[in-house]
């Protein structure tokens, strides 16, 4: 396995691992009423929500890219036939033909999923930003009620 495997997986260890610690921290201190805590892991929802869903963006772009790749591959061997002087309806369809529809659904596919993982982004950024900033106040309020 190569060092940049190794450091891929890695990151992704750290981002998913983040992101868990994020959400049990923030339910434990919220569950304890502690509003110092629960206001530090705001931060943490921070940093696990840009490297998390930043990770997950840049797996969708790097399929697409290989679609596209593998779309001018297909366009290159059929410009190569066709400018060595052979007609286009004496060409071999084996290895030329590309199921443009097939292909679509894919990139709108992929076009979907980018858009769940960047909604999901901003609630997760939002949330955890606002409560980084105003948590300790909001928790200080409820455990104020609650007393």
């Amino acid at each position: 396995m190569s060092a940049a495997r190794h450091v891929r997986r890695f990151a992704r260890a750290v981002a998913v691992g983040g992101l868990l610690a994020y959400a049990a921290g923030s339910v434990t201190s919220l569950l304890r009423l502690d509003p110092d805590l629960f206001h530090r892991f705001g931060a943490l929802g921070v940093a696990a929500a840009v490297l998390f869903f930043n990770d997950r963006l840049l797996r969708i772009e790097l399929a697409r890219q290989l679609r596209v790749e593998r779309l001018l591959h297909e366009y290159g061997l059929e410009l190569e036939v066709l400018k060595s002087g052979t007609d286009p309806r004496e060409m071999p369809r084996e290895g030329y033909v590309i199921d443009f529809l097939t292909e679509e659904r894919g990139f709108g596919q992929l076009r979907t999923v980018a858009d769940r993982v960047q909604a999901a982004n901003i609630v997760l950024l939002t949330v955890s930003t606002l409560q980084w900033g105003f948590g300790d106040l909001f928790l200080s309020a409820v455990a104020g009620e609650a007393a």
